[in-house]
């Protein structure tokens, strides 16, 4: 449920209710909304939201103003680009970098294989330009440092939660398929403290209390949204 909070005005109220609807929002992007309609269906929401009465009118207006500032661009619909994608959360992991010189990324890599038959499960390894950026479990960072002593103290981060998206080769070959879904989670208040795209794979890093959030705006979108064309209409 929406708190109403002092000093939203109703506009202010409109622009954050229609950014955080991502089907509304493309359909605004690609000018194909009935501003009637969806006045009518988000003058509760604006009400809750800033504690304010608004006409129909008055919102039609603040929509369209709205909207006037939105490119017309065609982006992923998401029913479709992601129906067939599938999405996992883990709590509990380190994203780990260890900063060192090209020459010894192999020998890291190495070790950390070696040290694969100990761990729960293998880590995601990504070699960068001058470190290499590791995601595993708590429990599994406690035995790959114990390798890594030799190396510069690593950077950590505790406490945080890896999505996995794994998309349908469709979806995969969707230009802007990865900056659409980070702006998604970015427009829900989702922080992303990382982001890898791989093969057929999209593997984010966020707070662990924002890991249930973004798996829940993620199911949303793979689940579509049959609201999207009663809007349209």
């Amino acid at each position: 449920m929406t708190v109403h909070r002092n000093g939203v005005s109703v506009p202010e109220a409109v622009r954050e209710i229609l950014t955080r609807n991502y089907p509304v929002y493309q359909c605004l992007k690609m000018k194909l909304m009935n501003f009637h309609s969806l006045a009518g269906f988000i003058q509760p929401q604006v009400q809750q939201l800033s504690g304010k009465e608004a006409s129909v009118n008055t919102l039609v207006v603040a929509i369209k103003r709205f909207s006037d500032t939105l490119p017309n661009s065609k982006s992923p619909d998401p029913s479709k680009v992601l129906k067939d994608a599938r999405i996992s959360l883990s709590s509990g992991i380190v994203d780990v970098t260890i900063r060192a010189p090209k020459t010894q990324f192999s020998t890291i890599v190495k070790e950390l294989s070696n040290a694969a038959g100990e761990l729960s499960e293998f880590p995601h390894i990504f070699p960068l330009s001058n470190s290499i950026k590791l995601i595993l479990p708590a429990e599994d960072y406690a035995l790959v440092r114990t390798r890594m002593e030799h190396l510069q103290e690593p950077a950590t981060q505790a406490n945080v939660s890896k999505l996995i998206l794994n998309l349908s080769p469709r979806a995969e070959m969707t230009p802007g398929i990865a900056s659409y879904i980070t702006e998604l989670l970015f427009r829900n208040g989702v922080n992303i403290l990382d982001a890898f795209l791989g093969y057929g794979d999209i593997i984010m890093v966020v707070a662990d209390k924002d890991g249930p959030l973004a798996y829940d705006v993620l199911q949303r979108e793979i689940h579509g949204s049959t609201q999207v064309e009663e809007w349209k209409s």
